[in-house]
């Protein structure tokens, strides 16, 4: 495998992501991203685009760009580009989307969601997590690179306003769910210490910082 863990393909940007174990807070706070995910997803086949190392635990296949992320999953996976989903027309019951659009250019983000749209059956759900460039978020995550707490940044294209995010889903879906998520505590989510999963019940009391956008949309159902 390539020592490299980022690269460009056609604009995007695939990487082999850190490892979020490795900060405690963080990783619980990714789980309760997953169990809020879970709450939205209707029973059937369910698709992950973009899944990184983990993917979601109700997701069936996924879909990755770093080909040996694919590779090293429990689950069935594949290698491919979320704007040409290599899957049939109603295929799925539900597509998840965790913090990968901002990797994409924002010319090619629509085509990801129409792609979405095609391979949903009616009365399906694409569910999107996405990091909302808030304030907040601007400034810390900024002091973290600077001062060497973070890896090299990626996000070459910027994050998603919650209007962004709101808007693309809207465009091919009904939006039935919409909320932003974060705490001032995400500082401490950097820290790989153990004692700051500590912190979550905290964290989750605190959730009045713009940090990420969660969306729900569904599929309008069929009219004849």
């Amino acid at each position: 495998m390539s020592e490299a863990t980022w690269d460009v393909q056609d604009g995007a940007i695939v990487e082999r992501p850190r490892n979020v174990r490795k900060h405690p807070l963080l990783n619980r706070i990714y789980e309760r991203h997953d169990d809020l995910i879970a709450e939205h997803l209707p029973a059937g086949r369910t698709l992950e685009i973009a899944f990184g190392q983990h993917m979601h635990p109700r997701a069936d296949i996924g879909l990755e760009g770093w080909p040996s992320n694919a590779e090293t999953v429990r689950k069935p996976a594949l290698a491919g580009d979320a704007r040409a989903l290599p899957f049939a027309d109603d295929a799925f019951d539900a597509v998840v989307g965790r913090r990968f659009l901002h990797h994409v250019p924002p010319a090619d983000r629509p085509e990801i969601v129409q792609e979405t749209a095609r391979v949903l059956r009616p009365g399906g759900r694409v569910i999107l997590l996405e990091g909302t460039p808030g304030l907040y978020r601007t400034l810390t995550k900024g002091l973290a690179f600077r001062l060497g707490l973070l890896e090299e940044d990626t996000d070459i294209y910027g994050h998603l306003s919650e209007d962004t995010v709101t808007a693309l889903v809207d465009g091919s879906f009904d939006v039935v769910e919409k909320r932003t998520l974060g705490s001032p505590l995400m500082l401490a989510s950097i820290s790989e210490s153990d004692a700051s999963a500590r912190l979550l019940d905290l964290y989750e009391r605190t959730q009045y910082v713009k940090w990420w956008t969660f969306v729900v949309g569904e599929q309008p159902d069929i009219v004849a």
